[in-house]
């Protein structure tokens, strides 16, 4: 058998392959991960824990009270103007704001900057954010306790938290969420006005 008729045997051209193009394997392994890591699935809890109960100063000098948005969607976001993930997400919460505030969604930010008022500002009036926030390391400390940030936390219009995750959440992956409870209580509110009846 000549030589060139060796060399083309089945192993030899799958290894010549292999060889080759052993980095797209690699590549699709950490790419399923990144995907994993940076687009969550999001699972609401069928029944969440009772939401903390939060009254602070925004920075607009306005008083949030979270049970005040009782019979609103609520999604909190613990985060830093330091944290370059925080930086990343910040742009999809300000556009699903605009998108849901009609349909009852509330969004609101509790910055844990330790330079204050004054390193949330200038962040803040940059990018547009159109949600109330709040500078407070030690309330978000007391009531959504976390070590890493952003950290984000989804309440039910009976106000319990639903779902809460560390780490960076993309807006296709929360715009999916946030339309589920929002049809969630709207089913819930005719099924309770049909019961009126």
């Amino acid at each position: 058998m000549p030589d060139s008729d060796r060399d083309r045997s089945p192993w030899h051209i799958v290894w010549t392959y292999v060889r080759a193009y052993w980095h797209w394997p690699v590549l699709l392994v950490m790419g399923i991960y990144v995907y994993q890591q940076y687009m969550p699935s999001i699972e609401l809890a069928a029944e969440g824990r009772p939401a903390p109960t939060v009254a602070s100063e925004t920075l607009e000098g306005d008083r949030f009270r979270l049970e005040d948005h009782r019979g609103e969607v609520v999604v909190v976001n613990v985060w830093a103007t330091w944290c370059p993930p925080c930086r990343v997400e910040m742009p999809g919460f300000v556009d699903l704001q605009r998108e849901f505030e009609d349909a009852g969604v509330q969004f609101v930010g509790i910055a844990v900057d330790r330079g204050g008022a004054d390193a949330v500002r200038p962040f803040v009036e940059e990018k547009g954010v159109n949600f109330p926030q709040i500078v407070d390391p030690g309330l978000a400390a007391r009531h959504f306790p976390g070590e890493a940030v952003p950290r984000t936390y989804l309440i039910d219009k009976q106000g319990r938290i639903r779902y809460e995750h560390s780490g960076v959440i993309l807006k296709w992956a929360l715009d999916d969420a946030l339309e589920r409870l929002v049809d969630e209580s709207m089913r819930s509110d005719l099924k309770q006005s049909r019961l009126r009846r």
